[in-house]
């Protein structure tokens, strides 16, 4: 498992993720819906970035 760094910056309607690694490449970043199945799906894909999924 990688080490990777993920951040939110959470609004009312929706919210916008940031995943880097550890030489600072994002590997994500994207606008996220203010919903329970959205952010479960953000949390999976992190989840593979960390795991070293980086197909993207």
């Amino acid at each position: 498992m990688q080490r990777v760094w993920a951040g939110v910056d959470i609004g009312k309607n929706h919210h916008h993720a940031v995943v880097i690694d550890a030489e600072g490449k994002r590997l994500l970043s994207r606008r996220v819906a203010n919903d329970e199945a959205a952010l479960s799906g953000l949390l999976t894909e992190v989840s593979a970035l960390a795991d070293g999924d980086l197909g993207r």
